[in-house]
């Protein structure tokens, strides 16, 4: 898959340094996937949770962070539309973001 808006990831790793790990393997599982279904993302990653408008919710340093991506099949993209703590995430709404 392609990953796009890779920088939005960068800042937040230099933000919060305890996520770079889980944010790097997230980063390489999902370059290395060919999701073409839902159940391909679960596949690559067991705790996904999906929101309405194809995006998908990941947990970064055992759901310390989440982060949402717009999840293209057809297209071979993944696009992070969000990357933050809970309480970031609770004042969001991870179907529109």
């Amino acid at each position: 898959m392609v990953i796009l808006n890779k920088k939005a990831l960068a800042i937040f790793s230099l933000k919060h340094a305890d996520a770079r790990r889980s944010i790097a393997t997230w980063v390489k599982a999902t370059e290395e996937a060919n999701w073409r279904t839902k159940q391909d993302v679960f596949t690559t990653f067991a705790n996904a949770k999906f929101v309405a408008n194809n995006r998908a919710r990941f947990e970064i340093v055992h759901n310390k962070y989440r982060l949402i991506a717009e999840v293209l099949y057809d297209d071979g993209v993944v696009q992070v539309r969000f990357i933050g703590t809970h309480n970031e995430y609770d004042k969001i709404d991870p179907s529109t973001i």
